[in-house]
């Protein structure tokens, strides 16, 4: 119960309406640039899935995912509400999940509902079902890491920005080890399986990507725990 009496307080604290207005414009943007390229008669050469890896995957879901997901425990200390739940007999734990679990309940909808409108507006049912999937992986991947690092920085955008352009869409794209560690294998990966599509250069398969989404959130999650215990709050 616990758990889930926090969850509802971070999910009305993080889905505020700037937050929701902001990231669903980028939503719509997409939607709107689909409508346009479908407009257009594109030809044979154009392949959806690559538009929808690009701005869905590579863009769109990370960014949105980085702005919810800081918010859930960054909110809480910048804001000093930590420490009512201190004054608690709660386990940290309990606060980590909460804060993953809000995320991924304002990120669904949020995520997946424009990109299932994107992918119906310029692709097949295979591309639906590729970005959908593709999505999903990366709301659950990204919402654990970004609420891990919203616990420890005040700066969590801004760190989290540098990821995403630094290392994910730099570094991991001139490295094959280093695109190892990059989430955007995954959900790319996960979009290319689904939709039968060339992506990348032998992807990893689904029982891998599942197993590094688990590992990922277990290991994200751990750490933040690990930090709300170590912690002083005021």
């Amino acid at each position: 119960m616990d758990v889930l009496m926090m969850m509802r307080r971070i999910i009305r604290s993080v889905a505020t309406r700037g937050r929701l207005i902001a990231m669903s414009l980028v939503g719509l943007i997409g939607i709107l640039i689909g409508v346009a390229i479908n407009r257009s008669d594109p030809g044979s050469d154009f392949v959806p899935a690559e538009f929808l890896d690009g701005f869905g995957l590579i863009i769109f879901v990370p960014l949105v995912a980085l702005v919810i997901s800081t918010a859930t425990i960054g909110d809480m200390l910048e804001e000093r509400n930590l420490v009512y739940y201190w004054l608690r007999p709660i386990g940290r734990w309990k606060i980590t999940l909460a804060a993953w679990l809000g995320a991924i309940v304002v990120l669904l909808p949020l995520v997946l509902i424009p990109m299932g409108v994107l992918g119906a507006i310029i692709g097949t049912g295979d591309d639906v079902a590729g970005i959908l999937v593709g999505s999903l992986i990366g709301i659950v991947a990204y919402s654990a890491v970004f609420t891990m690092l919203g616990a420890f920085t005040q700066r969590a955008l801004v760190v989290g920005l540098v990821y995403i352009l630094l290392w994910e869409g730099v570094i991991a794209g001139f490295s094959r080890t280093a695109g190892w560690f990059a989430l955007r294998t995954y959900t790319r990966s996960a979009l290319a399986n689904v939709a039968d599509v060339a992506l990348l250069d032998q992807p990893p398969q689904t029982t891998s990507i599942v197993l590094v989404t688990i590992a990922v959130a277990l290991a994200a999650g751990l750490i933040t725990t690990w930090r709300l215990n170590t912690m002083d709050v005021d």
